[in-house]
């Protein structure tokens, strides 16, 4: 009997990447989005951020929280 649920799908067929590797990318990517929608509402450029959550994902959502909110006054 198998001990862990990833053990019982060894491969995705379509990509053929674990399932844990896969859940792990989705996860990465998702708070790589979270970050660049936390740094949009703080008035930072969405595109710029969505490239750098991607890439960063947990170190872009840390950087977020510490990004200061820019005024919106001119």
């Amino acid at each position: 009997m198998e001990l862990f649920y990833f053990n019982t799908f060894p491969e995705l067929a379509a990509i053929g990447l674990p399932l844990s590797v896969v859940v792990m990318l989705l996860l990465h990517c998702l708070m790589g989005l979270l970050a660049a929608q936390l740094a949009h509402r703080k008035g930072a450029d969405l595109g710029g951020w969505l490239i750098w959550g991607m890439i960063g994902g947990t170190g872009a959502l840390v950087t977020a929280f510490w990004l200061p909110a820019q005024s919106t006054e001119k």
